[in-house]
């Protein structure tokens, strides 16, 4: 009778063990559905990387640029893109890593209730959502937009790129339009502003100004339209305002810089010629930030563009590169100023350019720790002097915007692209018309999406590392 008693206590504990215990059953270390903010700020953190990289398998634009040098192995400063698979790379980090996780996070966020910062979480990831696509835009020409990221179809089309740009524009301008300073961004998880809506409204009209210019030689009419939005909606105007990431000293959470160029233990660069050449013509006071004086005080020499260079024979980069907390900056105030200067040679006579130029140099030098009086004697030079360099205005604003972009190689690389300035240096056996103007597809695009590939590379002209993008008419 004791045992027929123990069984039914036992097996009703049971039955109510199971009822409380429930829970027991969800993982909660992997939930079905993840937080927008842990998306966003995952999409947020792989846009930056990217962009701040120097991995030869996924961003070479330093090299470009012609920034950078190599040493032993120079293909990717030969403009090899295929044995790296560099463009399939891009591709895949913007799509999957940066767009799809931007999409989860829109959908948590609008699926979300008693949230009064609704509106300004969906505007900040519309912005990074357009700026991921810019990228793409201005990296390959045409790509998949209307029909991207639909797990139901693998074969999206290509839109063309300037009905892309023009989309973008416009919901830009929506999404700052939207923006409101009375309540919260991200919130306490904002891994770049901290919460700043005002400054991740500047970031956005930032943005906003760099693609109107962008469009200035193809559609001046909606550029200086678009332009003029972003002034008055208000752009960075100090390093304070910088649109970037910042990174942290211990690993994983460190500036992708540090991983290249410090903990792999490798030295695969150098300063190019391109750049120290034109640095030292105007006895730059950059070259102590941007180089280190590896060959004795005051000397700055750079490696030949394109060849393998001797590591211990050329001038090397500066020891802030290799900081491994650098803040990752992809939209700078110096930047900003150098687009105003256009902006008023463009569309309003000229008449605050020298300001803005002036400006640009002032915010790349405080950028990089330099004194205003260094910036001072610098624009004293009658070679950098608005009013008596050389070259129209179009040569000026960009030689100096270009000096500026040093840690920028995207906007670097597009400084040469819209404005044939500064002369770049060609390879060996190579001329300045095969420097690339694009990437090319993915290969496994012509593998797995072929008919859609096929009429992307038709329509801008071939899928060629030198067909030009359709703002790049000069």
């Amino acid at each position: 009778m004791k045992k027929i008693f123990l069984t039914i206590i036992g097996v009703f504990v049971l039955l109510t063990s199971c009822d409380v215990n429930e829970n027991l059953n969800i993982d909660q270390k992997h939930p079905d559905e993840v937080a927008g903010a842990t998306l966003f700020n995952n999409a947020a953190r792989n846009l930056f990387d990217q962009m701040n990289d120097c991995s030869v398998n996924t961003n070479v634009l330093r090299l470009y640029a012609q920034y950078w040098a190599q040493t032993t192995y120079p293909e990717e400063s030969q403009y090899t893109q295929v044995t790296r698979n560099i463009g399939g790379n891009i591709w895949i980090i913007i799509y999957r890593d940066v767009l799809k996780d931007l999409e989860g996070a829109r959908k948590s966020v609008e699926n979300s209730v008693d949230n009064p910062d609704k509106d300004n979480q969906l505007a900040i990831i519309e912005f990074i959502n357009i700026y991921a696509y810019s990228i793409l835009v201005d990296t390959f020409g045409d790509v998949p937009y209307s029909e991207a990221l639909d797990f139901d179809n693998p074969s999206p089309k290509y839109d063309d790129a300037q009905t892309i740009y023009m989309d973008l524009l416009q919901r830009l301008d929506a999404a700052i339009g939207s923006m409101g300073n009375s309540s919260g961004s991200i919130g306490f998880t904002d891994i770049v502003y901290d919460g700043s809506v005002s400054y991740w409204k500047q970031a956005a009209s930032s943005l906003l100004l760099r693609m109107a210019m962008r469009i200035a030689d193809v559609d001046p009419t909606n550029s200086e339209m678009y332009a003029h939005r972003a002034i008055d909606y208000g752009v960075i105007t100090n390093s304070a305002s910088n649109f970037g990431i910042k990174y942290y000293a211990a690993y994983p959470n460190t500036n992708p810089l540090w991983v290249q160029l410090i903990q792999s233990g490798r030295s695969d660069y150098v300063a190019a010629n391109t750049l120290v050449d034109a640095m030292n013509n105007l006895n730059d006071p950059r070259r102590y930030v941007y180089f280190r004086e590896n060959l004795g005080a005051d000397v700055f020499d750079g490696g030949v563009y394109g060849d393998a260079n001797s590591y211990s024979g050329y001038t090397h980069l500066g020891s802030i590169l290799e900081v491994p907390d650098l803040e990752g900056t992809i939209i700078s105030a110096a930047e900003v100023d150098f687009l105003l200067a256009e902006y008023e040679e463009r569309f309003n006579s000229g008449t605050n350019a020298e300001m803005y130029y002036d400006n640009g140099i002032r915010a790349s030098f405080a950028e990089w720790g330099l004194f205003d009086s260094n910036a001072d004697s610098y624009l004293l030079q009658s070679d950098v002097a608005y009013t008596t360099a050389t070259g129209d205005w179009k040569q000026k604003i960009a030689t100096q915007k270009w000096l500026a972009l040093f840690n920028n190689g995207m906007e670097g690389w597009t400084t040469w692209r819209i404005f044939n300035q500064p002369t770049l240096n060609p390879p060996p056996d190579m001329t300045l018309g095969d420097v690339p103007t694009r990437f090319l597809y993915p290969i496994s695009e012509a593998q797995l999406n072929g008919p859609n590939y096929d009429a992307a590379a038709s329509a801008i002209g071939g899928d060629s590392k030198t067909t030009r993008l359709f703002w790049d008419i000069n």
